[in-house]
């Protein structure tokens, strides 16, 4: 059994360093992405602004951002929902949890009043 959960541990671990060499990756394609953006809006374009950048440029930096970004993120859409109902359930375990809490000290103070 820990074995397992070390097996589990160090997966979970790569998982998660290969996630952070993506975001990684994700940000220096934005950076690049606004680099060349900022080129062919400059004041000084003259007769031709698409000699700034490379050719396709929008495309082929686009789609490495996309990779990236989709290698980014370690969860995915299972995941995503299967967490999104856990926060759902345990907010509402939360919230009955308040009220409870309130209704308790609430019925102590009624009852001394009504008691009186």
């Amino acid at each position: 059994m820990a074995s397992m959960e070390i097996y589990s541990g160090s997966v979970a671990r790569q998982q998660n360093a290969a996630a952070e060499q993506a975001r990684t990756r994700l940000d220096a394609g934005l950076r690049e992405w606004s680099g060349q953006r900022a080129a062919l809006t400059a004041d000084d374009l003259g007769r031709n602004p698409l000699r700034r950048v490379p050719r396709g440029w929008p495309e082929a930096t686009a789609t490495r951002v996309e990779v990236a970004a989709r290698e980014a993120c370690v969860i995915d859409e299972q995941g995503a929902q299967t967490e999104a109902s856990r926060l759902l359930w345990s907010a509402t375990a939360k919230l009955v949890g308040a009220g409870v809490a309130l209704a308790v000290p609430l019925s102590i103070v009624i009852a001394l009043v009504m008691g009186s």
